[in-house]
């Protein structure tokens, strides 16, 4: 019997809305209120999500951030800043077992990069995952998680890095959030990070919001064999959010 797993495909909302939802999701699905999920999102406002572990005044320039209106948030999850606002962002949510026999959030990330790598491939989207890196190009400061491309990372032959993710776990729930650039860079987002590095453009951009997702969810189907349930949001998670949406801004 194949495990159903529900699908939000949700709006765009301000960056700490957005980091409460997933919150919100994440206890609902240790609770076992609701199965596994996966969400689709976009940003209303161009937006920095931190890593779980960055400091903001080390890897931010707080003034340009505050002049030009671009929303900050802390994510539960680690890694490095991540740019919104042209992305397509999806927050996987599921227990650890459902990626048996991976465990380790290494092999965890690359099962669902492959899941993505299975959608982007039919759309024409060549990907790779990296296996190995010249550490010398990680030498001295970066902040931003597209900066280099990491083990378990999806990319173009060319190395364009095309997702970004980073991992949460609590109560053998993983919960990950996953970026997709798919249309230009904000301009007000340019030179927000210090350092500030160009990201490369992806060969997603101009790839529908619509057509992309579509293309993500048979992804998920070929990887984990999964059926899907499109649902809402529950009043319960929707309360939780609510509540939960003061400590995120």
């Amino acid at each position: 019997m194949l495990a159903t797993w529900r699908l939000i495909r949700d709006g765009a909302g301000d960056a700490a809305w957005n980091m409460a939802v997933d919150q919100a999701i994440l206890e609902a699905v240790i609770a076992g209120e609701q199965p596994s999920t996966v969400r689709f999102y976009r940003w209303a406002k161009p937006s920095v999500s931190l890593g779980r572990f960055q400091q903001s005044e080390k890897v931010l320039d707080l003034a340009r951030c505050r002049e030009r209106g671009v929303q900050v948030v802390q994510r539960l999850t680690g890694g490095k800043a991540v740019l919104h606002g042209h992305d397509l962002t999806l927050c996987v949510v599921a227990p650890l077992r459902f990626f048996a026999p991976a465990h380790r959030v290494l092999n965890v990330h690359h099962r669902l990069v492959c899941a993505l790598a299975r959608g982007f491939r039919t759309l024409g989207v060549v990907s790779r995952p990296v296996s190995r890196i010249d550490v010398r190009a990680l030498r001295g400061s970066h902040a931003g998680c597209f900066e280099h491309p990491l083990p378990g990372d999806l990319t173009t032959p060319q190395g364009v890095k095309l997702v970004g993710g980073a991992q949460y776990r609590r109560a053998e729930v993983v919960m990950e959030q996953m970026s997709i650039p798919i249309e230009p860079l904000p301009e007000a987002l340019r030179g927000c990070l210090q350092p500030w590095s160009e990201p490369a453009p992806s060969p997603l951009q101009g790839v529908s919001e619509g057509k992309l997702i579509d293309a993500i969810v048979e992804g998920f189907i070929s990887e984990f064999g999964i059926e899907w349930q499109d649902a809402p949001l529950s009043d319960v998670e929707v309360v939780r959010a609510q509540r939960l949406l003061m400590r995120y801004r």
